[in-house]
């Protein structure tokens, strides 16, 4: 992203913060900082702290003060935006527009999840139960990873080759001689941030195996250099499983409840766009070019060898 970009973003976001308010002082009182007379309310930064990552008891208080001055620095840079009437420009009001679309229609498809998903108690222990490499099962995988390029074909001589390895070093040589690019990572991850098609291979494997494992499609050679049990008990799994079920039954919600607006929707293509896409194969634009898939049970798996 481009400086410019980078600032009519930051701009745009403060703006869309502000969307609907008053310039009059927040009604609670409460204000965390002013710059040059405009105001950043708490919960302006009570907002974005909501949204922010990997946030504890511990950093909390840190990330509280990062996060201030960062909305400090994108109030002064929206008063001198401001001030030259940057707001103005075609580029900005487009997307600005584009921006208040998205919230909007995240806003309510998150709404009609929330109201209408609501997992039962015996769907999650369901889960749980027939889940045992996740919970009661559970490890934490020391892995070294070798992770080709996607699309990589697993010819029999990279099976042969992988099979009598007396490590990756001997396979990651190997691979540099026949002129194949790769990436070399080593990581520990618990089960549920392992990929699904990982994790379906590696839960049978004993420490030390070195084997071809599919991660999202593309094939990685993987050497797992240990395991160790970490079972993961009902209580502490339940809130994980009803994340994870609100997530997966919310998309097939959102899905079919696109298709049958859409199916109400009067919609005409205009101009250029005036011959509708032909639906004679049966896949629409989203399903020819899916966007990256999470596999993983819980969560994305982390990637990572030696």
């Amino acid at each position: 992203m481009s400086v410019f970009k980078s600032t009519v973003f930051a701009i745009m976001m403060v703006t869309l913060a502000s969307c609907g308010k008053s310039e009059e002082k927040a009604s609670s009182g409460q204000v965390a900082a002013i710059v040059d007379g405009k105001e950043i309310s708490v919960l302006q930064l009570n907002q974005v702290m909501k949204n922010m990552p990997n946030v504890n008891a511990e950093n909390a208080e840190a990330v509280r003060k990062q996060v201030l001055e960062r909305l400090i620095d994108q109030q002064i840079v929206l008063n001198k935006a401001l001030e030259e009437k940057t707001e103005r420009s075609a580029e900005v009001v487009s997307a600005i527009e584009a921006a208040k679309r998205d919230v909007i229609t995240r806003a309510y498809l998150t709404n009609l999840v929330g109201t209408r998903v609501k997992p039962a108690p015996q769907q999650v222990k369901a889960y749980f139960d027939s889940h045992p490499e996740l919970f009661t099962a559970r490890k934490i995988y020391n892995l070294q990873d070798i992770a080709l390029p996607p699309g990589t074909m697993v010819t029999d001589e990279l099976k042969a080759q992988v099979e009598h390895a007396r490590g990756l070093q001997e396979v990651a040589e190997w691979l540099k001689a026949q002129g194949l690019k790769f990436g070399a990572s080593s990581y520990s991850r618990p089960a549920e941030q392992m990929p699904t098609d990982a994790l379906a291979i590696l839960k049978n494997q004993k420490d030390g195996a070195v084997l071809i494992v599919p991660m999202d499609g593309n094939a990685h050679i993987v050497k797992l250099v240990g395991s160790v049990s970490s079972p993961m008990a009902y209580e502490q799994a339940k809130p994980l499983i009803q994340t994870f079920l609100v997530n997966s039954e919310g998309q097939a919600l959102i899905k079919s409840e696109l298709a049958r607006m859409k199916e109400k929707a009067k919609i005409e293509y205009v101009g250029a766009f005036a011959s509708k896409p032909s639906s004679s194969s049966g896949v629409t634009p989203a399903e020819a070019k899916p966007a990256e898939k999470n596999n993983s049970h819980i969560e994305k798996g982390v990637v990572g060898l030696d």
